[in-house]
């Protein structure tokens, strides 16, 4: 009988905890969310699924390449145009939000010229700017939340998934990233977390299908496909029907636009290239990058006879998006893709956890240099302002060079992600401690 008490008394402090840290997390993703944006990133890739809506457009992806071939519909998949329709069919048929499609019709002339975040929040003032902020942004929780809960499902203790879903709450590449700019990532994310619990749970082809979705919504996931593969396969024939899946699920939600729009929607592909080192260093970093694909590929085979490999494959999925980092000048939100399978591993090797914190003020140092991603982000509340304050960088310049600090960072950078990339691949084989 007292063990029974004890028990309840601990699963009554686990609970409270998790709402404790639910309530922090909601408090700072709603508070920032009517007040945040960054020029028209909020709403460009929302013009498409509004006028799938409204008008009944099928062929969007051609339709706004033939009338606006400089408007990057492309650059995000299927999968975000599909979860993106849904949200706009519930704004604007259920919800009747006829002042955000006032102000998505306006995006796409807009997009065209070197508009600052000050001049759409002025075109945008009697629109209800406010409300739909906060309704674009609104469908970002359902996927944010779902990942913390899928967080707690894959810890292995409770320890591990309280800190984890800590983590995961004040997740400030997260919370900057999509509740402040606006940005989409959370669909990727969650489709990512979602593969890991099918392996964790064996459930391989789902894991596989999982990541093929992710990457109908942005690219990151695909390059996780073939050694989750490799790694959840423990026969040529399992593998090789694993990759199948992949490819087939992977490609069914690009049909029905292929067949309405053409190549147009293959345009999500090419966009990749825009993030990309030039010059003789870029070959260098492919070559790299792909020598340690193939052997980390090869490792894969070996690991799938070895006991529960599903459970190395967090790390596979980390040592990987260190080397895409390796090999492209990755902006600030991107890190994001990997930042749930930190939380999951950070009481693992808290030296390790302290290191990512030291890439992501690197990385915001580099990335987050103009007004605009700084305290311009509260142009809604006050443009003139909030636009016109001094940046982090133009406060350093009084002192130092920027420049060359910029310089210095960006090789640090560039070695930190090796360094990462090879420390979670130790990490890998390092039986975990039961704390």
């Amino acid at each position: 009988g007292v063990y029974m008490i004890e028990d309840t008394r601990s699963d009554r402090r686990y609970i409270i905890k998790i709402l404790k840290w639910t309530c922090i997390g909601l408090a700072l993703r709603l508070i920032p969310m009517p007040f945040t944006m960054q020029g028209q990133d909020p709403f460009w890739f929302n013009y498409g699924p509004m006028v799938f809506v409204t008008e009944g457009i099928w062929d969007t992806y051609g339709y706004i390449s033939a009338n606006y071939p400089n408007y990057h519909l492309a650059q995000y998949g299927p999968v975000s145009f599909i979860i993106l329709s849904i949200a706009h069919f519930i704004f604007i048929k259920l919800c009747g939000a006829a002042s955000l499609v006032e102000i998505l019709t306006l995006v796409p002339p807009m997009a065209f010229g070197d508009l600052a975040t000050t001049d759409y929040v002025n075109a945008f003032a009697n629109l209800d700017l406010f409300k739909n902020l906060f309704l674009l942004k609104s469908p970002y929780l359902i996927f944010d939340f779902s990942v913390a809960a899928i967080l707690l499902k894959i810890a292995k203790t409770r320890k591990d998934g309280l800190t984890a879903y800590k983590l995961w709450m004040v997740n400030i590449v997260i919370l900057h990233t999509c509740y402040m700019i606006g940005q989409i990532g959370l669909f990727t994310i969650f489709f990512s977390i979602l593969a890991l619990l099918f392996a964790i749970r064996k459930r391989p082809y789902l894991a596989v299908a999982s990541l093929a979705l992710g990457g109908g919504s942005k690219f990151f996931p695909y390059i996780w496909i073939m050694p989750t593969c490799l790694l959840l396969g423990n026969n040529w024939k399992k593998r090789s029907a694993l990759l199948c899946t992949g490819i087939g699920v992977g490609i069914l939600p690009y049909v029905p636009y292929y067949l309405s729009s053409g190549g147009a929607v293959f345009g999500f592909f090419t966009a990749c290239e825009s993030y990309s080192y030039t010059g003789a260093i870029r070959w260098i970093l492919l070559g790299i990058v792909a020598l340690c694909y193939l052997l980390i590929a090869i490792s894969a085979v070996k690991d799938a006879d070895k006991p529960e490999p599903e459970k190395q494959l967090i790390f596979y999925f980390l040592t990987i998006g260190f080397l895409v980092y390796v090999a492209n000048p990755i902006p600030f939100r991107h890190f994001m893709y990997i930042t749930p399978f930190l939380a999951l591993i950070a009481r693992r090797d808290k030296r390790f956890t302290l290191f990512m914190g030291f890439i992501i003020l690197i990385l915001a140092f580099l990335r987050l240099t103009g007004i605009q991603p700084q305290l311009g982000l509260l142009a809604p509340l006050n443009a003139e302002f909030f636009m016109n304050l001094p940046t982090l960088r133009g406060f350093l310049d009084r002192f130092v060079n920027t420049h060359l600090v910029d310089q210095i960072l960006s090789r640090i950078l560039l070695l930190s992600f090796f360094g990462a990339a090879y420390w979670s691949w130790r990490l890998k084989s390092v039986p975990q401690k039961a704390v």
